[in-house]
């Protein structure tokens, strides 16, 4: 039997559904730009933003190639970072489940955690425009502490300020190098959020966050060493 006090989330395609939150805010940007003027189709410029998004890389790059893919006028550059900036977080969309997820877990008195890669302020308008700030017994956003997934470091840093030993944590997450293996390796336990897959790194694959707190109550049932 585990021993399980502390649940530990990515963010990005874990509790956020990032894809659906691109896709919202690419058209906003399209239409407060009134990119139509450029002859740009809405749909493509939304596939193009949404994928050139899901790359780790500065903003600033990722819009010097949309303006250059798309012909828009580069003096729109500035103003597209800035809304950017400001307004994403007004899109974020959680993934079905995620407040009572949330709050079941907390019912069951776990002390919860979550990791994210990012920039402060960016990652922590996301979360609470998400609405599950107050969830969270420790926030550890990479840029504010200096480390980054997969760093186990940065693992530590989280298990430390909860409090528990990595074999009384569980590990949520949507990557299987940034997040499930270097959690395996500290000996947390793991759950890899992705469909119809599995890998002998994560101790139990599941895609539905309205079902994670049965998942969960599985791997506290599973027999250890």
């Amino acid at each position: 039997m585990r021993n399980l006090t502390a649940v530990i989330f990515d963010l990005d395609q874990t509790l956020l559904d990032k894809d659906c939150s691109l896709v919202r805010f690419a058209d906003h940007q399209y239409d407060s730009f009134q990119l139509k003027i450029f002859g740009i189709d809405k749909a493509e410029f939304i596939h193009q933003f949404t994928l050139m998004n899901h790359v780790v890389r500065p903003k600033e790059e990722v819009y010097k190639e949309l303006i250059e893919l798309f012909q828009i006028d580069p003096s729109l550059i500035t103003g597209m970072l800035e809304d950017l900036n400001r307004n994403f977080a007004r899109y974020a969309v959680g993934y079905p489940g995620l407040i009572e997820m949330l709050e079941e877990l907390k019912a069951s008195s776990f002390q919860l955690g979550m990791i994210t890669n990012g920039r402060v302020f960016y990652q922590r308008n996301k979360i609470q425009s998400l609405g599950i700030e107050n969830f969270f017994d420790e926030i550890i956003i990479s840029e504010a502490v200096g480390l980054r997934k997969p760093d186990p470091a940065i693992f530590q840093l989280a298990l430390t300020k909860l409090g528990v030993a990595a074999s009384q944590s569980v590990f949520v997450g949507d990557n299987l190098k940034a997040d499930i293996i270097p959690a395996k390796e500290l000996g947390m336990a793991t759950i890899w959020k992705q469909k119809n897959t599995s890998n002998e790194a994560a101790d139990i694959v599941c895609d539905d966050l309205r079902d994670m707190a049965g998942q969960i109550q599985k791997l506290m049932a599973l027999k250890t060493g």
